[in-house]
């Protein structure tokens, strides 16, 4: 049955953090773009630190619980889909839930030492654990893009598109909210953060 798993704000900080780790990839080694990077970045922390709450306290398919699980899980749930004869699932898959651990681990410390790295750049161990952290993050990313194509195939499901549309095929009672107003509170939210730290770094308009 085709039912929406994914809540606005999941799919909202999902892309958002795509395009910020983007950008800032992009413009790691311009310059010119720096204060690009810097808000890039921002957005990125900020979009991070939210997620981390709403996995406690938001839709059952985006909370940690529901999709985190022991390693003895994860291979018991590769075997199945190798099978052919795993469940319709209604979140993250078991191997993609610790990706998603890691994925946001990844960025909110790229993103904590990439503002502190520019406020005191006098400390070159920070520009050094701030390098290693996005090159990590970088290397997760294809991993995880990797898992996802192969999952896709697996499933039979376009699953970008479902994290576009919110919409996949799982079972009736597995259909979350929407939750239009903790969308809002997220853009608030990083908002608010981005202004704060460009305050912060001086670099404010």
């Amino acid at each position: 049955m085709n039912v929406r798993i994914w809540d606005l704000p999941v799919r909202i900080g999902h892309w958002a953090l795509a395009a910020s780790v983007a950008i800032a990839w992009l413009t790691a080694e311009q310059e010119a773009w720096r204060r690009v990077h810097i808000v890039a970045g921002s957005v990125a922390g900020a979009v991070v630190l939210f997620r981390l709450l709403w996995g406690f306290v938001g839709s059952r398919s985006a909370r940690f619980r529901t999709f985190v699980r022991s390693p003895a899980a994860a291979v018991a749930e590769l075997r199945d889909h190798l099978a052919g004869h795993a469940a319709p699932r209604a979140t993250h898959t078991v191997i993609g839930g610790w990706a998603v651990i890691g994925l946001l681990g990844l960025a909110l410390g790229a993103a904590i030492t990439g503002v502190l790295n520019y406020r005191y750049d006098e400390i070159e161990t920070l520009a050094e654990l701030h390098e290693a952290l996005a090159e990590g993050l970088l290397a997760l990313i294809v991993v995880h893009l990797g898992g996802v194509m192969v999952m896709s195939l697996l499933e039979r499901q376009n699953l970008p598109r479902s994290m576009l549309t919110g919409r996949a095929t799982a079972p009736a009672g597995a259909e979350v909210r929407n939750y239009p107003l903790a969308a809002l509170t997220l853009i608030g939210w990083t908002t608010a953060i981005v202004w704060a730290l460009l305050v912060w770094l001086g670099i404010a308009a």
